[in-house]
């Protein structure tokens, strides 16, 4: 008989990016009277959670140390936690929380699902005992899951390569999901006749700054009036950060303007004419990309997985090669010689197939289905029925 689910941990890493990226599905799950508890590193989201009455405890993480002390630590507080609030099931999200939240339901013996929203810098052999140290304890921890779920095709493809998890553990979603009512366009694009290009995201190396910066400076050249800007998150502590040092070398340059850092980029998702994004970063499936095509914006990046999913070519979007600034440049360019009516239809056909295939209802019903194999729900999360499987994760045999 299943058991009832009363109380659930949505666990990640920063506050910010719970309630960012998962608040429409703890949302839903709270509406339906399921208690949610978030943990997460706190911040200044910390507020919202608690006065949208969510339970939101704190826990200390050391993202980018490998002290074993440290992460004996961070057991033992979501051990104490899930422990304290009686939690029937857990919901973790990014590489720590996986691993040792992981390990800490499992000690309670509490059911708990890992999301992989990218492999990150552990699947980068140039980060040495780092990423040596992640890759092991991954191996250790993901299997501790009762399922482990992905958002691409090539993190399933490596899970089960590596031998980190059997494959009828494994399943994969569509995306993490954007909520197209939020991120819609704020007014009618009026596409000028010399657009402007917006980086956004970390300012880290494997984001591919310096190649969207070196494409703006040889872009420059031939078109003067063309602008580049760069919107994001300077992290001193970071693998790979880019030194603030840089950003201002590049700013008195007159390449890029730096816009800083926002907690809502909808405004500069607007106001750009295409967002550009040369990643070369394990992602999971890009969240800046999803935003910008749901809100009219047409969008450049990468064709790698975590990327290339989110655009159809020459019809939402163009994808480059991968750490190539020629073939950046060239894409870059030839959305800059399109018509301006031509611009308008590519963002318009990029938010239709946000609507499609990755509208946050979608990813929430995922969840939905997947905690009804194993739990009775609330009757309220009956109303809107079952999926097709079409929009379903593909569940890998």
């Amino acid at each position: 008989m299943k058991k009832q689910l009363r109380t659930i941990a949505v666990t990640g890493n920063y506050a910010r990016w719970v309630y960012q990226f998962r608040i429409g599905l703890l949302r839903k799950l709270q509406q339906s009277g399921i208690q949610v508890i978030v943990v997460a590193a706190p911040d200044r989201f910390e507020r919202r959670f608690l006065k949208e009455k969510f339970i939101f405890e704190p826990v200390n993480i050391n993202f980018y140390g490998n002290n074993p002390l440290d992460d004996i630590t961070l057991v033992r507080q979501f051990y104490q936690i899930y422990r304290r609030h009686k939690i029937d099931a857990v919901l973790h999200y990014t590489i720590k929380p996986n691993i040792f939240g992981g390990i800490a339901a499992a000690l309670l013996g509490i059911p708990s699902y890992a999301v992989v929203t990218g492999m990150g810098h552990v699947s980068n052999p140039a980060n040495g005992i780092v990423s040596w140290l992640g890759l092991k304890l991954y191996k250790l921890a993901l299997p501790l899951h009762r399922k482990v779920l992905t958002l691409n095709e090539r993190d399933v493809t490596e899970l089960i390569d590596m031998k980190m998890v059997q494959p009828n553990k494994l399943q994969m979603l569509s995306g993490e999901g954007v909520d197209t009512g939020f991120f819609k366009p704020l007014s009618d694009k009026k596409m000028p006749d010399y657009p402007s290009f917006l980086f956004s995201g970390r300012l880290i190396a494997d984001k591919g700054i310096y190649e969207f910066v070196e494409a703006a400076r040889l872009l420059r050249q031939r078109y003067p009036y063309v602008r580049f800007r760069i919107l994001g998150m300077l992290d001193p502590n970071g693998i790979h950060s880019i030194p603030i040092a840089t950003v201002k070398q590049w700013v008195n340059e007159g390449v890029i303007e730096y816009l800083g850092e926002t907690l809502d980029v909808r405004p500069f998702l607007a106001k750009a004419d295409c967002v550009v994004l040369p990643s070369y970063y394990r992602e999971g499936l890009s969240r800046i990309l999803m935003e910008a095509a749901s809100m009219e914006t047409p969008i450049i990046t990468t064709n790698q997985p975590g990327c290339r999913e989110v655009v159809e070519e020459g019809r939402t979007g163009f994808l480059c090669d991968l750490r190539n600034v020629p073939d950046l440049v060239d894409k870059m360019e030839q959305f800059i010689l399109m018509d301006k009516v031509d611009r308008l239809i590519m963002g318009k056909n990029a938010r239709l197939k946000m609507e499609r295939e990755f509208d946050e209802q979608i990813v929430i019903q995922q969840y939905l289905n997947l905690l009804q194999e194993h739990y009775t729900l609330p009757a309220a999360l009956y109303q809107s029925g079952r999926v097709t499987r079409k929009q379903l994760a593909i569940a890998v045999d």
